[in-house]
């Protein structure tokens, strides 16, 4: 037995099934355009911890990738951020300058961090440092974490 489908229900059939299917892809669209990640670009306040402690620190990013640290001793320096995730980026600074007691620079130091935002005002980071003398001497790397807020 042979079963008989006028052209017009084949034709609203698959005009329909298109239909869902151009609805569903564009609900997907609207549910990945709505979806929002964080971005540490702009200016941020908080702590540095090293082995000796919190220190007052600031940071600020650039869009453009730019970045610069100013220490509690009013240093700035100049580095370079990137994305590496959603609401994950990476920051480096090389030759932070560090002054004693008396003012004279004395010793530099290198550090980078991998840092994630719990929203789109704070973010925390971890990564190497590696102090120098400024003569180049290196005095050993450790661990650091960073804990800001946007200001």
């Amino acid at each position: 037995m042979q079963t008989f489908t006028p052209k017009r229900s084949a034709v609203l059939a698959r005009t329909g099934a298109i239909t869902a299917a151009v609805v569903l892809a564009l609900s997907g669209l609207s549910a990945t355009a709505n979806a929002t990640s964080c971005t540490p670009v702009g200016n941020w306040t908080g702590f540095v911890t090293r082995t000796d402690g919190d220190h007052p620190t600031r940071l600020q990013f650039k869009a453009n990738g730019d970045a610069f640290v100013t220490n509690e001793q009013n240093t700035t320096t100049k580095g370079k951020w990137w994305s590496t995730g959603v609401n994950k980026f990476h920051y480096k600074f090389r030759g932070e300058k560090v002054y004693d007691e008396n003012g004279q620079y004395f010793a530099y130091v290198d550090f980078d961090q991998d840092a994630v935002q719990s929203g789109p005002n704070n973010f925390t980071s971890s990564g190497p440092s590696t102090f120098f003398l400024a003569d180049g001497t290196n005095l050993g790397t450790s661990n650091i974490t960073f804990t800001m807020t946007r200001s």
